[in-house]
């Protein structure tokens, strides 16, 4: 096996671990924040509930995904990665998701960038993003826990 295919099982493995067993699943009691978002066209959904520090860092987030194993694997990724960032870098983090998928790259992306690994598969990009649009829609200044 070559260091590239040796990564890319890494990858597989790492975006198929968490989507058959997610971390930070459920509900967040006293969430500031809440969000969902849904693909009618897959019938993934996904809902986010978490709250912000003093300083406006993501404390902590749960997530509620129905789907596909990548819609639950990025959500799962998602939570992992964001507590301790504010808005700011959570959207600049997110773009460069985003940018990875699109060049098919996760470098600098951490764990997160096992999910550039659909980047070969355009229908499924939808997929992987839909928790991230979600959470940059909760982080909107004119959203807030209902």
């Amino acid at each position: 096996m070559t260091t590239t295919d040796a990564f890319a099982a890494l990858y597989r493995d790492l975006v198929l671990d968490h989507g058959h067993a997610p971390r930070h699943g459920g509900s967040l009691p006293g969430a500031t924040h809440r969000a969902e978002a849904s693909n009618p066209l897959c019938g993934d959904r996904v809902v986010l509930e978490f709250d912000l520090d003093a300083q406006g860092r993501v404390r902590e987030l749960r997530h509620r995904t129905e789907g596909c194993l990548l819609c639950t694997a990025s959500a799962s990724l998602m939570a992992c990665d964001v507590p301790g960032r504010d808005a700011g870098a959570v959207v600049a983090r997110l773009q460069a998701l985003r940018d990875g998928i699109t060049r098919g790259d996760g470098d600098g992306l951490h764990d997160l960038g096992a999910l550039a690994g659909v980047s070969a598969h355009p229908a499924r990009h939808r997929c992987v993003l839909l928790p991230q649009e979600a959470l940059l829609s909760a982080l909107s200044p004119s959203r807030n826990a209902s």
